[in-house]
């Protein structure tokens, strides 16, 4: 009985606070990024401000946001969540990187010095609300700065932390190990960093990065935490949490900190906390998800979309499947039953989502972020083309390039400020039920689903691929009804009308997204007398050629292969027959899309049959293999070293590598001295990445390699694989310091000691064969919260190579495959 009052009361609460918090769009700010408005704060005195270090304090400030309110009003957005204001540890000398970003508590209930001080959020906070805004302070309950740690089982003080070596609020300064009564006190929990993040202990109790891990579970750390974060609602009136480090904290400390009699909840109406729970699910699984909506029977309303951000990033950046897409945006509907979801594209921890693609495809992603219920985030900077993820936005400040970033006619600028407009007048985006109406199985292409609530039917249709494609979808629409087109990315400006058995025919141009309304208009359909037959019936697997052959009473008959518009194949009707040889070696395994158009005398008597499905099944064709020597993991010279960080072992050491081809997929095998998960990477490696070059012999590419310091004779496809991402680009437009086009993302799969990276042939032009191409692997690692290739200087540090300088190459180890089929 208890456990069900629980429930009610929970879901009671959690209804008060959902408030219309669906309805806002979120802007979130860097506070030491965006903007400097009283350079009086800037240094103080401690050599921890340096606008040329992206390590160190730029100058951005509470001031700063306040000046700059109606610029983030101008794109339509409700409010603004900003990075803790708390006074920080300012300098850390054992990882050489300071807490502008303000996740390093030094005192939980002071502003830190750089930002301002208690008048100035109160001024920012009566703004806001005084323009119909709100604001989200994000916190942090996990833990402080890094004050202290247990290194090779003995207990260091930080003594040369900057501005203390010690939190400056009681309890939390209690840090020192070796006095028996603070041992006692037990404030923190006295562990080592994680290790293993698959050991729900070390998760709970361990350091995160270094990170002195609090004590949740000891009374005195709750009241102390609960009386901390309830003073910025009482004293700022903060209108909502974002939750840092969420999984990290035990779940019992969440029902205590937001739903006891003096827990957050009780001190403001309306009050939203969104936690950061940082899982993602593989392609086609949910148990991201499942674990993500745990958090909502806690105490949460609201949690960050993870799962939807990779997903976002690996369909409409990657250009994998959009079937990944559609079975995401599916599941979502039933978490939102059960609490609030907030997506976003990117965010201060990763790599920008603009990094290394074109405008279209960021335009695309926030289009259907704005299509999506929830409550949309938008990252500052989007809007002026931002691709470092913690540039700053004002001239001086690191990263900028010395301009001043906010400019109000920038193209993205006026889309956003559209796309958010567009959103608030279709309460579809923000309430509907949203269902899958097609997709593609195998790489990038269509993606249509509708959003239907008590007002409005909304279709979003778009196309992930650089081609035209033409699709028929299957709605439950009554024949004639019409779509009028409402908003678009490259998109369709002319009205669809719904055919017989509620299907829809369209082109859908390369790279685009339109939104249709469901209007109220109806049209005659016109029937045809056409008809087609084939022998090739659906599902069907092909392994050899295979002769398709037909019957109709058409005069014209067109082939389309896998939706593509550009390549349709025109055969000759003759006798009222007609015939195709669909040859497997020209596809890529798995499954294929074949639709027939047939014209009869008339251009306007057409009848596309449904979509048939076959199944390629070919052999794996073994195209090398290569053993490279074991530790010459030092560099072109032999001279480099591993930064000095624990977590950094020998996994740039390349062992050995194999290639293999199924049709025109490339399949290559990498194999590392180590693969380690330090950091509990997606894709189950870290701290090594691989940029692998192909050399296509019939064509002519470039020859720098982007970011590496490094040139080769030529090369036409680069393959850029992390434990967290995977992209690859051809030469087109690359240079030292640019990737080339992004053309897919290649699907990475660690198996047996063996890390495989599987490319489409579609993505590599579908060779025939494979014979002269050349591939370069080189080894390295890449800092995803810097968007860049870790530095290297004479002496290695915490994240930072040494034995060389930053005009070397960016090369840990390498081999070179030429293929002979």
């Amino acid at each position: 009985m208890k456990k069900f009052l629980f429930l009610v009361i929970l879901l009671l609460l959690t209804a008060i606070i959902f408030g219309n918090w669906q309805d806002k769009v979120l802007y979130f700010i860097m506070i030491d990024r965006f903007n400097d408005g009283n350079v009086s704060n800037n240094d103080q005195g401690m050599n921890e401000y340096n606008p040329g270090d992206g390590a160190k304090y730029s100058g951005g400030d509470l001031e700063g946001i306040l000046q700059k309110l109606e610029y983030i009003k101008g794109m339509g957005f409700d409010g603004i969540w900003i990075t803790p204001p708390v006074a920080n540890q300012w300098w850390d000398p054992w990882v050489h990187y300071g807490g502008y970003h303000g996740y390093w508590a030094r005192d939980f209930k002071k502003v830190d010095e750089h930002f301002g001080d208690l008048e100035i959020y109160k001024k920012l906070s009566e703004e806001l609300h005084r323009n119909n805004m709100v604001l989200i302070q994000d916190i942090v309950v996990n833990h402080v700065g890094n004050y202290f740690r247990f290194k090779n089982g003995k207990f260091e003080l930080n003594t040369g932390s900057v501005p203390t070596n010690a939190p400056t609020q009681y309890p939390f300064n209690l840090n020192d190990y070796t006095k028996p009564e603070v041992r006692k006190k037990a404030i923190y929990h006295w562990t080592p960093d994680i290790n293993d993040f698959s050991d729900k202990n070390q998760k709970l109790n361990y350091q995160l990065s270094g990170l002195d891990d609090l004590n949740t579970e000891n009374p005195e750390v709750r009241k102390a935490l609960k009386d901390s974060y309830k003073y910025w609602i009482k004293q700022v009136g903060v209108d909502g949490f974002r939750v840092d480090t969420a999984m990290y904290v035990p779940k019992d400390f969440w029902k205590d900190f937001f739903l006891s009699k003096d827990g957050i909840y009780a001190q403001k109406d309306n009050f939203i906390s969104f936690g950061e729970v940082w899982l993602t699910s593989k392609p086609m699984d949910d148990s991201a998800e499942k674990e993500i909506e745990t958090y909502f029977d806690t105490g949460f309303n609201a949690m960050l979309d993870f799962p939807l951000n990779e997903e976002i990033k690996r369909v409409i950046k990657g250009g994998q499947p959009t079937q990944y897409l559609a079975y995401r945006i599916e599941r979502r509907n039933e978490t939102l039953k059960k609490g609030l979801l907030v997506t976003f594209i990117d965010n201060h921890d990763m790599e920008r989502f603009g990094k290394g693609t074109i405008p279209v495809v960021t335009k695309m992603a926030l289009t259907v972020l704005m299509t999506l219920p929830g409550m949309p985030v938008v990252y500052y900077g989007t809007e002026q083309y931002f691709e470092e993820t913690r540039a700053s936005m004002f001239e001086n400040g690191w990263g900028s390039g010395g301009i001043n970033h906010f400019d109000k006619t920038s193209d993205m600028y006026k889309f956003i400020s559209e796309l958010i407009s567009f959103r608030k007048k279709h309460t579809a985006t923000r309430y509907g039920k949203v269902k899958a109406l097609i997709y593609e199985e195998r790489g990038a292409g269509v993606l249509a689903y509708s959003l239907e609530d008590d007002n409005e039917k909304l279709v979003v249709v778009l196309n992930t691929a650089e081609d035209v494609k033409i699709a028929k979808i299957k709605t439950e629409f009554e024949a004639g009804t019409v779509l009028t087109p409402i908003f678009n990315v490259k998109g369709k400006t002319t009205k669809l009308v719904v055919k017989g058995n509620g299907e829809l025919i369209t082109t859908i141009p390369g790279k685009s997204v339109t939104v249709y309304e469901v209007s109220n208009e109806k049209r005659s359909v016109r029937t045809s007398n056409l008809f087609v037959k084939v022998n090739l019936k659906d599902g069907m697997s092909i392994d050899d050629k295979f002769v398709l052959t037909g019957e109709t009473n058409a005069k014209y008959v067109y082939i389309y292969l896998d939706r593509k518009y550009n390549n349709k194949i025109k055969l000759e009707v003759k006798d009222g027959k007609f015939e195709y040889v669909i040859d497997p070696l020209r596809f890529d395994p798995g499954k294929h899309i074949l639709l027939i158009k047939a014209r009869g005398k008339s251009l306007k008597d057409v009848l596309y049959t449904d979509e048939i499905s076959f199944l390629v099944s070919l052999e794996v064709r073994d195209l090398a293999f290569v053993i490279d020597p074991k530790d010459d993991d030092h560099g072109p010279k032999g001279t480099y070293v591993y930064p000095t960080d624990p977590t950094f072992k020998r996994q740039m050491d390349i062992l050995g590598a194999r290639v293999q081809a199924i049709g025109p997929t490339l399949v290559i095998y990498i194999k590392p001295r180590e693969i380690t998960k330090s950091w509990s990477p997606i894709h189950g490696f870290d701290h090594v990445t691989y940029q692998i070059f192909l050399d296509n012999p019939e064509k002519e590419g470039a020859k720098y390699l982007p970011f590496q310091n490094y040139k080769i004779d030529d090369w036409d496809y680069e393959i850029f694989v992390t434990g967290w991402s995977s992209a690859l680009y051809s030469a087109k437009n690359a240079d030292k310091n640019q990737f080339g086009t992004q053309v897919g993302s290649p699907e990475l799969i660690v198996e047996d000691g063996w890390i495989k990276i599987i490319v489409k042939g579609d993505n590599l032009g579908n060779p025939e064969d494979y014979s002269g191409w050349k591939i370069y692997i080189t080894s390295w690692d890449y800092d995803g919260v810097e968007s860049r290739f870790r530095p290297i200087s004479k002496e290695p540090k915490a994240y930072v190579f040494g034995g060389g300088n930053n005009t070397d190459p960016y090369i840990m180890d390498d081999l070179w495959i030429e293929i002979q089929e």
